[in-house]
């Protein structure tokens, strides 16, 4: 039996907040995630619309994808929604702080690229030889290595979210795993 879209994890995580809170500083902590562990990382989209009494709207659209060998790529795909943006002048530990009163959203999905190289393609041949890698040679590694690795990894993205963003977890259940 083939695989149903083996490359989709679709959204894994997500995070919800209606508060205050350092979006630039918010900003800087996920970018800085994705280059310290060497994703190559792209916004694709920032469209800001113009503030409304109630406050400014903001998009972003974030990906970034790196090469774990020579046949797979892990791709992590940010969809960033913001409402209601206000900047607001807070006094915190006696410093003043410019902070940013809004709603938020962030999404959180994953996807595997086979074949990035495009070694597979060109003919039906070599295109059956690369189903048959996928479902039968490799099936169980794509299952239990590739996408419970991609899995964790956003999930660890998601605790340093939530934990820049002063949630009330602390810490990872899955820090040591992958």
């Amino acid at each position: 039996m083939p695989i149903e879209n083996p490359d989709k994890l679709g959204t894994v995580a997500t995070i919800k907040m209606n508060g205050i809170f350092d979006f630039k500083g918010l900003y800087h902590v996920m970018h800085d995630w994705f280059v310290d562990r060497g994703y190559y990382f792209e916004e694709t989209l920032y469209k800001h619309k113009v503030p409304s009494p109630a406050g400014a709207e903001q998009t972003i659209n974030w990906s970034g994808w790196k090469k774990v060998n020579e046949f797979v790529k892990y791709w992590i795909k940010l969809y960033i929604k913001v409402w209601d943006m206000k900047q607001l002048e807070v006094v915190k530990n006696g410093e003043k702080k410019i902070l940013t009163k809004a709603r938020l959203r962030i999404f959180f999905e994953g996807e595997i690229e086979f074949d990035y190289a495009k070694r597979f393609s060109g003919n039906k041949f070599l295109q059956s030889l690369q189903d048959i890698y996928l479902n039968y040679i490799i099936k169980k590694d794509l299952q239990n290595i590739y996408e419970d690795q991609l899995w964790y990894v956003i999930y660890k993205l998601h605790r340093v979210t939530k934990e820049f963003l002063d949630f009330d977890t602390k810490g990872n259940a899955f820090y040591d795993v992958w």
